[in-house]
């Protein structure tokens, strides 16, 4: 069975104090420790993720790509532009641009509708740019109102993409996974990965996208990343502490989403504890509230989060089930409290050992 690929997912937002030079120095240190491909996040308020890779890609040799993109924050004729321009940056390695709806806030900050028909267009539209297609986006309704597109034009890159670029589908609902095998190339499972490998529902989701390419005519092979969230310190107690709050509205929105209570409590996590914090978060309790009703359980069904001694036996399970299912690439992303700690951690405890 062939070794898995090490990628390193650069969550934007959490790392907002660290300066993109810095960033370079981290994802120079990545390269050098065995990191086949650095990924960046999509947020607003955040660094832009096209310059970062253009930074990355300008100082360092390695597959960059985004995990993801998000399908409403710029047209895809801006996209393809952004994509094809990094695209001269990276001495031939792969660009992987994942899409998706964003987290589950993006609706806080934009208007995010028919989310899975706008995944199809972009997927499709995008493809159609990036192979030196003219596209027009009457062919494509949602996205035309969206982005206020005029019907009747037609775009077309005036330059050509220089490196392989690879679309990973980061929508992993049913509806989702069932666009991404129909316009994709690949998937990538996202940050509740080792939930779902808990309450069983990865090979159904992985089906929908496996029988949609197929149908699609697709028969090669699907390049699959998986999402590992990670926390790492020497500190136990500090690792585990720097992911609460993200672990308690992660479980959280499984639960509002339709997970099931046999979910829940193969989550490994008590209904009552997740009750107790839905509505906690309802009635407006303070971040520190919220953080006090996040329980171990949790963060680990969420996490993999402690000392490298403490992570590794999870880790090693967990990259013996990603390989068993097919999967070539597991992606780390959150890293820990201190990313210069982590970084070393993650590159001279952890990767060498698994």
């Amino acid at each position: 069975m062939p070794a898995l690929e090490t990628g390193v997912q650069f969550h934007l937002p959490t790392y907002s104090h660290v300066p993109l030079p810095q960033l370079i120095e981290l994802g120079r240190q990545a390269q050098q420790g065995g990191v086949g491909q650095l990924w960046v996040t999509d947020n607003l308020r955040s660094r832009n993720s096209f310059v970062v890779l253009a930074a990355f890609a300008c100082n360092l040799e390695v597959k960059l790509g985004t995990a993801i993109t998000v399908q409403y924050f710029r047209s895809p004729v801006d996209l393809a532009d952004m994509v094809a321009s990094v695209s001269e940056l990276m001495h031939g390695q792969e660009l992987s641009i994942g899409l998706g709806f964003g987290n589950p806030r993006t609706h806080n900050w934009i208007e995010t509708p028919r989310p899975v028909s706008v995944l199809r267009e972009t997927a499709q539209s995008l493809q159609r740019l990036l192979d030196g297609d003219k596209v027009c986006f009457a062919d494509y309704p949602n996205i035309l109102e969206y982005f206020n597109l005029n019907p009747e034009a037609q775009f077309q890159l005036n330059f050509n993409p220089k490196t392989p670029i690879r679309t990973y589908c980061g929508g992993n609902g049913p509806l989702g996974m069932a666009v991404g095998g129909q316009t994709m190339d690949g998937f990538i499972f996202g940050g509740h990965y080792m939930a779902a490998l808990r309450t069983g529902r990865v090979p159904e989701l992985m089906n929908r996208f496996h029988n949609a390419a197929k149908e699609a005519g697709k028969n090669g092979e699907i390049p699959r990343v998986a999402e590992i969230k990670i926390s790492l310190s020497q500190d136990r107690q500090a690792a585990r502490d720097f992911v609460r709050e993200s672990a308690g509205q992660r479980v959280l929105n499984m639960y509002r989403r339709g997970y099931t209570h046999e979910d829940i409590r193969n989550l490994g996590v008590d209904l009552a504890d997740i009750q107790l914090l839905d509505q906690a978060d309802k009635d407006g309790v303070s971040p520190d509230g919220f953080d006090r009703l996040v329980t171990d359980s949790m963060i680990d069904a969420i996490f993999v989060a402690g000392r490298p001694e403490d992570c590794l036996p999870r880790l090693r399970e967990v990259q013996d089930t990603a390989q068993e299912q097919g999967f070539h690439q597991m992606m780390y992303s959150e890293l820990g409290p201190d990313v210069d700690e982590a970084m070393t951690l993650l590159c001279d405890e952890v990767i060498p050992e698994l």
